[in-house]
């Protein structure tokens, strides 16, 4: 379970504005460029699955996004995810989607507590993790994640490739031929088609899934508030207000 920390205002680190939005962006390789921006929740989302690996299901995360209900989405996943790792801490999601400084600047100097409180320091690769996606504010075509993760200072560290990418070929190797080269083409490209067609499928049916879990909590909130002014209605028994109770009663209870 997770360590809870409960003040930040007892600290040896004081970290700028600046700066702390600079650790943001080294440990998620993510293209921040205000705190302001932190409201779409993902950047909690995913250092949450660096502290806790499989407490978030990444596939849900909206990574890169400027719309209102996704800020809600990836919050609503963070908050989830706090909970099971039993963190007393509760998200002010109402006042973090508004995208104001003050009230994301101050929740992610509790989460930057929070953080340095739990990890373990194990590598980790950010965007390995979200299958490539950019991340930040706004749509993935404004944005150009960096490239270099600074892994100085406690921040999570990305994971090498090594040589694996390397073609290497030994003496006495076939060399392909044109018509091969063309197959391998041919087989390449069909491939890139599929993949992309998953990926847009995948993102259609996440897509399909968040409206109607939103549905499902509108369906929820409204019955539950409905319940309270039958509740209400019954119980009142003044000649004053029976008339209105009755026609409430009616038009509650009416068909179609």
């Amino acid at each position: 379970m997770a360590v809870n920390v409960y003040s930040t205002s007892v600290t040896t680190e004081n970290l700028s504005r600046k700066e702390m939005l600079s650790w943001v962006n080294r440990t998620l390789l993510s293209d921040f460029k205000k705190i302001e921006e932190l409201c779409t929740g993902a950047a909690y989302c995913q250092m949450m699955d660096i502290l806790f690996p499989g407490c978030v299901p990444l596939r849900r995360v909206k990574y890169c996004t400027n719309l209102e209900h996704d800020f809600l989405n990836n919050l609503k996943i963070f908050q989830n995810s706090l909970v099971a790792m039993q963190v007393e801490k509760t998200v002010p999601i109402d006042r973090l989607i508004k995208g104001r400084f003050q009230d994301n600047f101050e929740f992610l100097q509790w989460f930057k507590k929070f953080f340095d409180a739990n990890y373990d320091g194990k590598e980790y690769d950010p965007i390995g993790a979200r299958h490539q996606h950019p991340m930040g504010y706004g749509t993935p075509n404004t944005l150009r994640p960096s490239q270099k993760a600074n892994v100085s200072g406690g921040v999570p560290k990305v994971a090498g490739t090594g040589g694996m990418n390397k073609s290497v070929n030994k003496a006495g190797d076939k060399k392909s031929t044109p018509t091969t080269a063309l197959e391998n083409l041919k087989i390449s490209e069909a491939s890139n088609e599929l993949m992309e067609q998953v990926q847009m499928l995948t993102q259609e049916k996440d897509d399909l899934t968040m409206k109607t879990e939103t549905a499902e909590a509108e369906r929820d909130y409204y019955y539950q508030k409905l319940t309270l002014i039958e509740a209400l209605v019954n119980e009142e028994d003044s000649e004053d207000t029976k008339v209105f109770c009755e026609r409430a009663k009616e038009i509650m209870y009416a068909e179609g």
